[in-house]
């Protein structure tokens, strides 16, 4: 199962997921799987689960994540479109044999006008409790950090296998934030702690995307930097870390907002000539006209 990293600041939100899909029997599907969005250039979505959520599995999930959250501006719409319209698709799907397994867990983070972390996460199961009996019973919890911690983190999908990891989350990547450089070193713990994870569990991939919420944000796009794999507190920006090593590739999030919806961003960079750059996208949805 997937596993998706959150981190919690003041001034910050960290999301980093894997990017491998299994089959039901553990064995590899496919190892190149887009699982977070940017909704309005101000929350990083991520799930784990059902990969496909439709009954003919031809509808990606994070793809319907863009699509549903596109039409959407503030927080708690989002959110409880999200709640409504996956029980309804996971009600929709058959009871028969390989539809056994029908968990979904999707959790949103990120800072709107009001300035503080807003993270909720809709889910029909519990980590670590059997299948749920009524998938289609989605519940929402609003995370927040302790009064006694400066951050927090979440985990969605795979769960940690040992104190030492919940600390490296807690402890560590808080006081490397302060270092200069230390958000792109902060997030490169994460992926180390993925990779871990994923030495003992093979449902989780080596290669890693991480998507960066800063509070306060100096233009409202979603950026990476082609020439090499860093990050930064400015903008809301990505980085895809490739466990061959980087090659001047970087692959995105899916985007959503203002009822537009992209998937399958790529950007490329010529590596003898860095500024020779290409960017592609696909088109998932755009606003609908107005009634003539």
């Amino acid at each position: 199962m997937t596993l998706i990293q959150t981190v919690i600041t003041d001034d910050l939100i960290i999301q980093v997921a894997d990017r491998r899909l299994s089959r039901p029997d553990g064995s590899l599907f496919d190892d190149n799987y887009t699982k977070l969005v940017s909704w309005n250039t101000s929350f990083a979505v991520g799930f784990t689960g059902l990969a496909r959520i439709d009954p003919t599995q031809k509808k990606s999930t994070s793809e319907w994540l863009a699509e549903t959250l596109c039409d959407y501006a503030s927080f708690e719409d989002g959110v409880q479109a999200l709640r409504y319209w996956a029980s309804g698709k996971v009600s929709q799907l058959p009871n028969r044999r390989g539809w056994e397994d029908k968990r979904l867990g999707i959790i949103v983070a990120g800072f709107d006008h009001r300035g503080v972390p807003l993270v909720a996460e809709i889910s029909n199961f519990q980590v670590g409790a059997p299948l749920p009996v009524h998938p289609e019973e989605f519940a929402c919890y609003q995370i927040r950090r302790q009064a006694t911690h400066r951050t927090a983190y979440r985990i969605t999908g795979a769960p940690l296998t040992g104190r030492w990891q919940a600390n490296i989350l807690l402890r560590r990547v808080p006081r490397i934030l302060k270092q200069p450089d230390g958000i792109t070193r902060a997030v490169r713990l994460m992926v180390a702690l993925q990779r871990k994870i994923a030495g003992d569990n093979p449902g989780v991939g080596s290669d890693a995307l991480a998507v960066v919420i800063p509070r306060v944000r100096s233009t409202p796009v979603v950026m990476s930097d082609l020439d090499a794999p860093t990050l930064n507190t400015v903008n809301s920006n990505f980085c895809y870390f490739d466990g061959a090593g980087y090659d001047y590739t970087q692959l995105g999030p899916h985007m959503a907002g203002g009822g537009w919806a992209w998937a399958d961003f790529i950007g490329e960079a010529d590596p003898l000539n860095p500024d020779n750059q290409k960017i592609s996208m696909r088109l998932l949805k755009c606003p609908q006209p107005p009634p003539s």
